[in-house]
């Protein structure tokens, strides 16, 4: 990671701890850290890019979902729940930061886990590119950045599994109304979810290693791995 985008991470995390905290103590927020995060929410595709109750999106999708591992044991742990706030809302703000900057968007925030998508209308060999360069980053930002902030904060280090599928996918509002919310619908989705069981690892699934880039910049070594619900998926080697 080139040292303005660390930069720039480290910052959008201190950001959102800064908010968590002032909003666990009932502080307000100054001025000058709304704008801030006004500022970094207007990254084209960082919030939910708009989409009216009722409209359908039916394409194929790279998805890549992220996990915090052992989440229930940070949660069950003394002051449990306010740990694990303070660290999804710094976790998932810059997963979606990263995930942002290789084009692709984060369509659902699920407490531990984060499901993005990537677009394949400038190719699926693009798509898989972007999902790893993205996927690489991440891992790298809990390193460099997400974990030292957190022990500083004597909040726990966290773990993260990274599960990669691709496939038809449907995007749209589910719900009701005004009281509706983004969803992500189709087979490379669950598997993607059922993939990031790793611990710091990128599992892609056999499928979408069949058709993984050949080419000198997007190929990559597979090590084969064999997951619960005999689920096979590989782990990809740097």
């Amino acid at each position: 990671m080139e040292q303005t985008r660390q930069t720039a991470i480290k910052k959008l995390a201190i950001q959102r701890l800064e908010v968590a905290y002032n909003y666990l103590q009932d502080k307000k927020v100054s001025d000058e850290l709304k704008k801030s995060i006004n500022e970094e929410a207007e990254i084209p595709g960082f919030e939910t890019k708009p989409m009216k109750f009722g409209q359908f999106v039916n394409k194929e999708f790279v998805a890549m979902m992220t996990d915090i591992r052992k989440s229930t044991d940070i949660i069950n742990s003394p002051d449990g729940t306010r740990k694990m706030f303070l660290i999804f809302y710094a976790y998932s703000a810059v997963t979606a930061n990263i995930v942002d900057h290789y084009g692709g968007t984060s369509t659902e925030f699920l407490g531990d886990g984060v499901i993005n998508l990537f677009d394949t209308d400038k190719g699926l060999d693009e798509a898989f590119r972007n999902s790893i360069r993205a996927s690489r980053e991440i891992l790298e930002a809990r390193t460099l950045i997400l974990n030292p902030l957190f022990q500083h904060l004597q909040l726990p280090a966290i773990d993260l599994g990274i599960g990669i599928d691709h496939g038809m996918t449907i995007v749209t509002r589910f719900g009701h109304n005004t009281d509706n919310d983004l969803k992500a619908f189709g087979s490379c989705v669950y598997n993607a979810s059922k993939l990031c069981k790793g611990i710091n690892d990128i599992i892609v699934s056999e499928k979408s290693r069949q058709f993984w880039p050949s080419s000198a910049s997007g190929s990559l070594q597979f090590s084969q791995t064999f997951l619960k619900e005999g689920l096979i998926g590989y782990k990809t080697q740097n």
